[in-house]
């Protein structure tokens, strides 16, 4: 529990009100790939950080999407905790597959379902709500605390560099706390200690200035066939990257890493029956597995098209051909270096005319566990739900978490109070409704352990 008790039960008894809040601000549709109720949803997050007391301003770029910044100063202590969140949200398609509307959220069998529930403002909710508390019991927070809340993680964080540059003191702390955090289906809390980096990029390949008709194809280039070679370059059956260079900073977990991995459960197993696969990617075992989802950098497909893709048959000989790929980083990895190792690969290759369209591009980052905050957030959850935490060395998943962590030199970390079956970026997203008063006690002991430090 939280120290004060006064500030836990404030937590319990207003339960019912903080679901409401979520309700509120998952209602505002706010779709960042479709620009849809950003600006409105910017304001209602605004709103909602003045209402508890926080001073707010709304920073603006060219072509991006507002970040809402706020703030609370406190007596009690000098350090400065930093939470990032983000108030958009992935498309809800396909709707047809939604039990209720997505942005009507519904309360069924103790979970909350709605788009944005879980991922991310149902974790925003809750933080804004912790500091609530602290504000309505003792008359301000028990640090200074800061709110970073961007519009555009679900597209890539496009301008969260550009926004935390233009004004660094703004955005500086002590701490971090990342925006999301995953609970195990067992009750388990689990604290994450870091992201992925990525490369994201479409390629383009053009061989005729028009769709033909098939039976050219005796004569006339195909450019999906080239599209199918240039892909082939890529990666080895063995699941190796073969762009020369792309392992040379990589570097393998340490001891007490590997250590506390081989300790630690894993998704890696539930991985198969979720996704009905019959083994993992070029037969590793299980153990590898794990170690891979947190270690290994990965290139992969994500969508290709060209051509007749509907239903029925068309003879054509497309005149182009396009693939999205993301590329998976590890720590020590520089996109901008990687990114320049993949072109001049292809320029050898023969590739130098396809379009190369970079979307996004951001390295990793990583806290270690021994961290002050780290370990925080472990006694926390030691304290909170009488067990002891799952501790992941890193996600397999990407996030700007760089963005403050190299620049100030802090830790960061996550720990929410989403299930792992939450749905996230599918239909029916949904979070446990007993896992909210857990989750906002475990982030007020995590933080208040972190200021005994």
């Amino acid at each position: 529990m939280v120290h004060d008790q006064k500030v836990a039960g404030y937590i319990h008894d207003n339960q019912g009100r903080f679901v409401k809040d979520i309700v509120r601000l998952a209602s505002q549709p706010s779709v960042s790939a479709r620009k849809e109720g950003i600006a409105e949803c910017a304001e209602l997050v605004r709103s909602m950080i003045e209402e508890i007391g926080g001073k707010t301003r709304v920073l603006s770029l060219p072509g991006a999407a507002p970040l809402v910044y706020g703030e609370l100063r406190s007596s009690r202590s000098s350090k400065t905790v930093l939470f990032y969140n983000h108030y958009d949200v992935q498309p809800e398609v396909p709707l047809e597959l939604w039990k209720s509307p997505p942005f009507k959220p519904e309360v069924r069998d103790g979970r909350l379902y709605g788009r944005g529930v879980s991922d991310d403002k149902g974790e925003l909710v809750a933080r804004l709500k912790l500091i609530e508390s602290y504000v309505k019991v003792n008359g301000e927070p028990p640090c200074n605390v800061k709110f970073c809340f961007e519009g555009e993680e679900e597209v890539g964080s496009p301008f969260l560099e550009q926004y935390v540059s233009s004004e660094p003191d703004l955005f500086r702390s002590d701490a971090v706390i990342w925006e999301y955090g995953k609970i195990g289906s067992d009750g388990t809390p689990v604290v994450g200690l870091g992201v992925k980096g990525m490369i994201y990029l479409e390629l383009t390949v053009r061989s005729l200035s028009q769709d033909a008709h098939s039976m050219y194809a005796a004569a006339l280039p195909s450019a999906v066939w080239r599209l199918v070679r240039l892909l082939s370059l890529i990666k080895d059956p063995h699941e190796r990257i073969l762009i020369p260079g792309w392992y040379d900073r990589v570097q393998d977990l340490s001891e007490d890493e590997l250590k506390l991995l081989g300790e630690q459960p894993s998704e890696a197993e539930e991985l198969l029956a979720t996704y009905g696969s019959g083994s993992f990617v070029a037969g590793m075992p299980a153990a590898q597995a794990k170690k891979a989802l947190v270690a290994r950098p990965t290139a992969n497909i994500a969508g290709v098209w060209a051509g007749c893709a509907g239903p029925g048959s068309k003879t054509v000989l497309p005149a182009e051909a396009h693939c999205k790929m993301d590329f998976r980083l590890v720590p020590n990895q520089d996109p901008e270096e990687l990114y320049a190792k993949l072109v001049a690969y292809l320029k050898a290759n023969g590739y130098g005319d396809v379009e190369i369209s970079r979307e996004t591009s951001e390295p990793a980052a990583r806290t270690s566990y021994k961290s002050a905050l780290a370990q925080a957030a472990i006694r926390g959850a030691k304290e909170v739900f009488q067990r002891e935490p799952a501790v992941e060395i890193s996600s397999a998943g990407t996030g700007p978490l760089y963005v403050f962590t190299r620049r100030y030199g802090v830790g960061g970390l996550d720990i929410g109070i989403s299930p792992v079956d939450s749905a996230l970026h599918s239909p029916n997203e949904n979070i446990r409704l007993d896992l909210l008063e857990k989750g906002m006690l475990w982030l007020g002991r995590t933080v208040e352990n972190f200021l005994e430090e």
